[in-house]
């Protein structure tokens, strides 16, 4: 009972630095992540166990996390690939203008 309480609050801890992350990585990009909202899922073996959704004021990104990102959060390969994901989920909030496909001449 010990254990799985312990795995839980790493979880959360991990969640809670994820969400300090994406946030980080909002603020240079100038985007304000009003929220990050997690459900902690309990099928810990699937690869999208943890869901994420991060809240702006006009848009709102999904990601899922595999359980072994929000637990070992120290391994240098998953922080990478947790923060590569936070920066791509960042580009889809960011509005930009599309670029003509065309001119006149």
């Amino acid at each position: 009972m010990i254990k799985q309480s312990d795995m839980m609050i790493d979880r959360l801890a991990g969640a809670e630095a994820i969400s300090a992350k994406a946030k980080a990585i909002g603020m240079d990009h100038d985007v304000v992540i009003s929220e990050c909202v997690w459900d902690i899922g309990e099928d810990l073996g699937h690869e999208h166990a943890h869901r994420l959704d991060l809240i702006t004021a006009t848009k709102t990104v999904r990601l899922y996390f595999p359980d072994l990102e929000l637990t070992g959060s120290a391994n240098a390969s998953r922080a990478k690939r947790t923060e590569d994901r936070l920066q791509r989920a960042v580009a889809q909030i960011l509005s930009r203008s599309p670029l003509p496909t065309y001119t006149y001449q």
